[in-house]
């Protein structure tokens, strides 16, 4: 009957104390690296932000730039620039054209 005894009941061992302290443990360190992560996604979610507002604005300004080039090469503003520094159109002959080779 010892046998059988034996054989039913298990052995008792501190091996559940190991595994019990070792989940202990893990659930500090996976909370710890939970933590981690989420502030590593805010982290890099606020400079992804920054850089999107910087590329909107760097858009904007070359769209008012590329506004007012246009409004000074057109050629209202071209003529009034020359009057105003009393530049006229050339007279015939003094135009010469150069051709390329």
């Amino acid at each position: 009957m010892t046998i059988r005894k034996n054989l039913i009941q298990p052995k008792t061992s501190r091996s559940w104390l190991i595994i019990l302290a070792l989940e202990l443990l893990a659930i500090p360190v996976l909370g710890l690296v939970l933590v981690w992560g989420g502030i590593e996604r805010t982290d890099t979610t606020y400079f992804i932000n920054i850089a999107q507002n910087e590329v909107r604005d760097k858009l904007a300004l070359r769209a008012k730039l590329e506004v007012e080039k246009e409004r000074l090469l057109s050629p209202y503003e071209l003529r009034r620039k020359a009057e105003e520094f009393g530049m006229h159109e050339p007279h015939q002959g003094q135009v010469r054209r150069m051709e390329l080779k």
